[in-house]
């Protein structure tokens, strides 16, 4: 139900929010192979900042296009490499050589707090009643971190599993160490 149709929007827009107006004046640049980038880009046109996303090259048209329509004239989408990894390497170094601003998918404080707020609605749509278990998705970790951390204060006892599909890539590196 969200505008970006994922909660990945809390994330971005709790950042970008709370950059000071010489930062925002900077301009945001951001890495994404879809979900973020939507969430990056729409906040980006509400607050009415400038902002770069950078997408492996192989990101289907559809993603793209959605990045495009949510960030209107606030965005600009930059086709880079043929991995997340390649494209975020490249955000990387644009940030570093142009004094911009990178908004992280999932590895900041503020990313976390955001993405955490999806704790407040379970919560509160739950009512009163108890949560014995909660069932997250690992991913880069921003929701799982967020939801850990709220649930910790609020609902302490809730017992909450990490959950990965098999073939993912954090579950795949996880098992190759091993």
């Amino acid at each position: 139900m969200q505008a970006v149709r994922s909660y990945k929007i809390r994330g971005a827009y709790n950042f970008i929010s709370q950059l000071s107006a010489a930062e925002k004046k900077q301009g945001v640049v951001c890495s994404s192979a879809g979900n973020h980038a939507q969430g990056f880009a729409y906040s980006c046109n509400l607050l009415k900042i400038k902002g770069i996303v950078f997408m492996p090259t192989p990101t289907p048209k559809q993603k793209v296009e959605a990045v495009r329509r949510v960030g209107k004239n606030y965005i600009e989408i930059v086709l880079s490499g043929d991995t997340y990894d390649d494209a975020k390497s490249a955000a990387l170094k644009y940030v570093h050589h142009h004094n911009k601003i990178f908004v992280p998918p999932f590895d900041h404080k503020l990313i976390v707090e955001g993405q955490g707020t999806v704790g407040i609605e379970i919560l509160e749509q739950i009512g009163k009643k108890k949560i014995d278990y909660l069932f997250v998705p690992i991913g880069g970790g921003g929701l799982s971190a967020g939801l850990i951390t709220y649930f910790k204060e609020f609902s302490p006892n809730t017992k909450i599993v990490g959950v990965e599909p098999l073939g993912c890539a954090s579950h795949e590196s996880f098992y190759r160490k091993k």
